[in-house]
């Protein structure tokens, strides 16, 4: 099944590539816009920290770290823990928050009071049952067993069609998988990766039902999280991608994903960060990454940098589905800088 779920995601990079586009739209409008959330123009102390295994006392790495305000509960900032289990969210404003560290399905939290000029807070998580550092969560849940043979055997064929770019065969063998056994998610997300760009609100409904199938499926998370950045419903977007890198927190196209939305939030240096992530993680090289990183330096009026990304893009990529988009936004960089 590890197999075939990397499969999926492999489909699912390739159709966000191809709907990356419309995401793109009047990026220099998003420009002239405040860049930051307000929590974060007036830092005055830094918090740090770090997650260890509550019965060795062993440092925990890829644990998700969130820093939350602790009257509303809204996230504030977020972050991974390194190899000594450390993480640190740099200049926060101060006040009262509550950071929570998620690993798995495991997690733990403390209230902080952000006073002094320096504050640091240390995180011990029960972990017997957990994975690894470095384990991507391909655990086989109790939903797999109950699915029949043929129905495997028709989401597979789905698969390899769709990696051959043969929509149409994995539209049939998709739906024929989905007749023998509705409650399919992993059919139900490949079809909704399928419907991303064309029919979005369906592939919603079969993104929710796939999660109501299967709860520890974390690509349903992201494929959800793609289709409500496309609705430009980026606070839902993101609920559905912090689940998605807690159940599996390896998982690149997350990250991307969670870039598109902080960059729909205005928030571009969190996004830097979530492409950062993501690009340490991918296996190969996906030059829409470039893409994502622009807009958040366009955002941050970082023009140079911005147009040193859309160039290496257009490099990279010359003749892909978001070259015109990423030559249009090089020209109008420049515009910016000139009159700059």
């Amino acid at each position: 099944m590890a197999r075939l779920a990397s499969r999926l995601a492999v489909a699912f990079t390739l159709f966000t590539s191809l709907c990356f586009a419309q995401f793109m739209s009047n990026p220099m409008d998003r420009a002239r816009d405040n860049n930051l959330s307000p929590a974060f123009r007036h830092g005055t102390a830094t918090l740090d920290g770090t997650v260890v295994n509550a019965l060795t006392n062993q440092p925990l790495q890829d644990a998700k770290v969130e820093l939350r305000d602790a009257g509303n509960g809204t996230v504030v900032n977020s972050s991974f823990t390194n190899s000594a289990g450390a993480f640190d969210f740099g200049s926060v404003p101060q006040g009262v928050y509550r950071v929570v560290a998620m690993r798995g399905i495991t997690q733990v939290e403390e209230r902080v009071d952000v006073s002094s000029f320096k504050n640091s807070v240390n995180l011990r998580m029960p972990v017997s049952n957990q994975p690894e550092a470095g384990n991507t969560g391909n655990t086989v849940s109790v939903a797999q067993y109950r699915i029949p043979q043929k129905a495997r055997e028709e989401f597979q064929k789905a698969q390899e069609a769709s990696a051959k770019m043969n929509f149409d065969g994995a539209h049939k063998h998709v739906t024929r998988a989905l007749e023998l056994y509705p409650d399919y998610a992993d059919a139900l997300t490949l079809r909704a990766v399928l419907n991303l760009s064309s029919d979005t609100p369906a592939a919603v409904t079969d993104l929710e039902k796939a999660i109501q199938c299967d709860g520890n499926y974390a690509l349903a998370y992201t494929v959800l999280g793609s289709a409500l950045n496309m609705q430009q419903k980026f606070d839902e977007a993101m609920q559905m991608l912090q689940h998605g890198q807690s159940l599996a927190p390896n998982s690149w196209q997350t990250y991307f994903e969670m870039a598109r939305s902080y960059i729909g939030k205005q928030d571009y240096t969190s996004a830097l960060r979530q492409i950062d992530r993501a690009q340490s993680l991918t296996p190969a090289e996906y030059p829409t990454l470039l893409l994502v990183r622009a807009q958040a330096h366009v955002g941050l009026k970082e023009y140079q940098n911005a147009m040193q990304e859309l160039q290496t893009f257009l490099q990279k990529d010359p003749n892909g589905p978001n070259s015109g988009a990423a030559q249009k936004m090089l020209e109008q960089t420049r515009e910016l800088v000139a009159q700059k």
